[in-house]
């Protein structure tokens, strides 16, 4: 993300282009902290669900002004003459319509409840998920709940229920084997699609210390430092983070890799 910034920045500020960064990860306060560290200053969004439901990262998409994606995958280096340079037509075709961002709540329950298809139940979730947070976790650890029972093979659903008993562990609210459930449920939803980068790596970020590749996090030490140093003001950090950059527990004769950037 850091490059994009870097690389975009001209056409940014000619008003050739809109960036924005949509972040994988379970916690928004790291975000925003990697951010600061780096002086991002594009719009980022966090989507702890995976509600884009991708494989891998990083990707870049490009979106025309007429709402339509002319490209996934494409490359700084090549962006502004496969992308920027071209004038596109509007197709005529409207936009496909995802309801779980448009439709209110209770149509979305209301769907579930009569259809009772895994998906439904999923799409409620994400909706209480990505619209009240920590106040709708309850009753999406319900929809994802059921989703997964009536499907037992929907990996999102049964990863999306991981974040969620993630999200209440490191909440006011936890309850014992939070943590647990959500490990045992991310490994449930990789060992459906082994070639699920996101799934892996929040087993790996989250699950226990010594099934860690490496410290996730370290940079976090070195972000606070040279914020605090040149007088920027430290984004509020979740009390969680300081256990997130503790080494391994697992003695090894290998030297700790560190996260790669």
């Amino acid at each position: 993300m850091p490059r994009w910034h870097a690389a975009t920045k001209k056409w940014v500020a000619r008003g050739r282009l809109v960036v924005l960064g949509v972040a994988q990860e379970q916690h928004p306060d790291r975000c925003l902290l990697f951010a600061r560290w780096k002086r991002m200053d594009m719009p980022i969004v966090y989507d702890p669900i995976n509600a884009l439901e991708c494989k891998g990262v990083p990707i870049a998409v490009a979106v025309d002004e007429h709402g339509v994606v002319r490209g996934a995958g494409v490359r700084a280096g090549t962006l502004e003459r496969e992308f920027l340079s071209k004038t596109f037509k509007p197709t005529g075709a409207k936009a496909p319509s995802e309801a779980r961002f448009s439709a209110s709540l209770e149509a979305l329950k209301l769907t579930a409840a009569e259809t009772r298809r895994s998906s439904a139940w999923r799409d409620y979730g994400d909706a209480l998920i990505l619209r009240k947070g920590l106040s709708g976790l309850a009753r999406a650890i319900s929809a994802y709940s059921k989703a997964a029972a009536l499907d037992p093979k929907d990996g999102n659903a049964l990863f999306r229920l991981g974040v969620c008993y993630r999200m209440r562990y490191e909440s006011s609210g936890r309850k014992d084997g939070d943590d647990k459930k959500s490990t045992d449920l991310w490994r449930r939803a990789r060992s459906l699609d082994k070639r699920q980068y996101i799934w892996r790596r929040r087993t790996e970020q989250y699950g226990p210390k010594g099934d860690r590749p490496y410290v996730f996090y370290d940079w976090m030490i070195q972000a606070i430092s040279e914020i605090t140093n040149r007088g920027d003001k430290l984004p509020p950090l979740g009390p969680s983070w300081r256990a997130a950059v503790q080494p391994s527990e697992k003695p090894t004769t290998q030297p700790t890799k560190r996260n790669p950037k």
